[in-house]
């Protein structure tokens, strides 16, 4: 059961914790950590109202089953529920998100630990192949994180939007096409390049 009291004791007394998004009333991201500091069951409610769409977009890039993406969904609520607190995010969103695409990549690779899907596959592998060779398969928990953290800064802004679309997203070039205006050979010579400047820069730094 939802925890009111706890929710009424750390509420701001006068605050207004929501706010207008794009023609919806959603919670601020602060209030509803408070929430889930609080354990009140109201900080699921609100984190699938805010973030629900992009949770099943980004669980939905790579498994196709219903039944599976529903089951990815409940898992990253679970492991946001588990983890606020001890954690205190800095960017909800970002953190929501990437339980979600761990817990979709997770799926994917036991879906297709035996059967291949060459188009779902390839944004995945394209990359993760040599990030993993380069960090082991815990690459994202260790410093190759860091690495790739600053290389993405390094970026100019339209290569990292389409990097990210590519390999966060799991967006085909045709769907980057379309978001980013642009064509599909520069997609793909953005992709080539900073793929190729990533391993250099790995290359550099003893990782590969």
């Amino acid at each position: 059961m939802t925890n009111t009291k706890s929710f009424i004791t750390c509420k701001q007394k006068g605050s207004n914790p929501y706010l207008i998004n794009k023609g919806r009333v959603v919670m601020d991201d602060r209030e509803i950590i408070k929430l889930y500091n609080c354990r009140s069951e109201d900080a699921l409610l609100e984190t699938e109202k805010k973030y629900g769409k992009l949770v099943s977009f980004i669980i939905g890039k790579l498994i196709k089953n219903q039944l599976d993406v529903e089951e990815c969904t409940n898992d990253t609520y679970l492991g946001v529920w588990f983890t606020i607190p001890p954690k205190t995010p800095d960017n909800l969103k970002a953190y929501i998100l990437k339980i979600a695409r761990n817990q979709a990549l997770k799926k994917y690779e036991h879906i297709h630990a035996a059967k291949r899907d060459i188009d779902m596959c390839l944004p995945y592998e394209e990359l993760s192949n040599y990030l993993a060779k380069a960090g082991g398969e815990n690459w994202e928990n260790n410093e190759l994180k860091d690495i790739v953290e600053d290389f993405l800064e390094s970026l100019q802004k339209p290569h990292r939007q389409v990097f990210v679309l590519r390999y966060w997203y799991f967006m085909s070039v045709k769907e980057i096409m379309k978001c980013c205006n642009m064509s599909k050979s520069k997609v793909e010579t953005i992709l080539f390049r900073t793929r190729k400047k990533l391993r250099e820069q790995l290359a550099e730094r003893k990782y590969l």
